[in-house]
């Protein structure tokens, strides 16, 4: 398992255009930009005969002379077999009548048929137009792996409302179609194939998260990836905490932990306190976050949670009380007897002050 802290909260991605990218209306934007680039080649030929046509109908109709426009409408109208006029008496006119509705017919058919067949699976193109997401977006997150960590950390990096690309290398992956309704790019494939990365829109990246359950394969995408955008920060998820720390410093990637090494100390005091709900080292120091209850007379009594701050180095991160649930209450905020509390600090911190307390402090 892999964590990371991140150094500041977005909320919003930058302004309402940038609120924009991420969304799935963006999403089908691309997509009609895709289908658009896809259906370019006969759109051009559709332009072309009708140009064409209505050159030929502007310089040889006669004995009426058309206006651009007219000449136009008689070219479109021929393309759908709609003859404008009876039989023309031009001989440069009569071949239109017969080869127009020919080609014409041929290319819409074709590109009705291709045009369903591209809304019925759209899969098929999926690729190409997460390439064009990608690549209108900028100051993004590159995820790789879409296991449960991976998920979780893609379900916490929208919330902030960061931008995310992910790459996922199982096609029946059942994450996928979460993203997809979600609207973030999705790449299927290795993402150890530079040319994904690229695709991706790496360069633009503000960081790459590897999560994926193979250390060789996350750390060959950090290399590629550094290789590629040399500046962007890399977050890697390795299995062995000696190997982690042995990659982290030699190649300078930002940071590289073992899921050992972040599962232990909540197993540990798990086992230690019931009332304990998460744990984490911050420089050998046991630094927990648990329940407590403050009871009349005990060391959180009638104190504000400024004075707990100061005077036992814990902070007050939710407060129950019958005012209601408050996260981060006030450093003024005075604490009373029945007012259960989600604290966090130091473990030893919490020991000296279950001596204070007593047994009946706890819950």
């Amino acid at each position: 398992m892999h964590g990371r802290r991140l150094e500041k909260q977005h909320f919003e991605i930058g302004g309402e255009g940038q609120r924009f990218i991420g969304s799935r209306w963006w999403r089908e934007w691309c997509f009609f930009r895709t289908a658009l680039a896809h259906f370019r080649l006969r759109l051009l030929l559709m332009v072309l005969i009708v140009a064409t046509g209505a050159l030929i109908f502007r310089v040889f109709h006669f004995p009426d002379r058309l206006t651009t426009w007219e000449s136009i409408y008689y070219s479109w109208s021929l393309v759908f077999g709609e003859p404008p006029e009876k039989f023309p008496e031009s001989w440069a006119i009569r071949p239109l009548f017969f080869l127009m509705p020919v080609l014409g017919l041929t290319i819409i058919i074709e590109g009705i048929v291709d045009f369903s067949l591209m809304l019925r699976d759209r899969r098929r193109y999926e690729r190409s137009w997460c390439k064009t997401m990608a690549t209108s977006m900028n100051d993004h997150v590159v995820l790789v792996g879409l296991g449960r960590l991976g998920y979780r950390i893609f379900r916490l990096l929208r919330q902030l409302g960061e931008a995310v690309v992910v790459f996922e290398r199982d096609a029946h992956n059942q994450f996928l179609e979460d993203v997809r309704r979600e609207g973030s790019p999705l790449f299927i494939g290795d993402a150890r194939r530079e040319a994904l990365l690229e695709e991706a829109n790496i360069r633009k990246a503000k960081s790459i998260v590897l999560a994926t359950d193979d250390d060789l394969a996350n750390l060959e995408i950090a290399l590629d990836a550094r290789r590629i955008a040399p500046k962007i920060p890399v977050v890697l998820r390795m299995f062995d905490q000696n190997i982690a720390d042995k990659v982290g410093g030699a190649f300078d990637l930002h940071h590289a932990m073992s899921q050992s090494a972040i599962s232990a100390p909540s197993f540990t005091m798990a086992a230690v306190d019931q009332s304990i709900e998460y744990s984490f080292t911050v420089d050998d120091e046991i630094v927990v976050m648990k329940r407590w209850r403050v009871c009349d007379g005990g060391p959180m009594c009638g104190r504000t949670v400024g004075e707990v701050m100061g005077e036992h180095g814990i902070g007050v991160v939710r407060r129950k009380s019958e005012e209601g649930t408050r996260l981060f209450p006030g450093p003024e905020t005075r604490l009373r007897p029945g007012d259960e509390l989600l604290v966090e600090g130091a473990f030893r911190s919490f020991a000296n002050l279950s001596l204070q307390a007593g047994a009946g402090s706890r819950t």
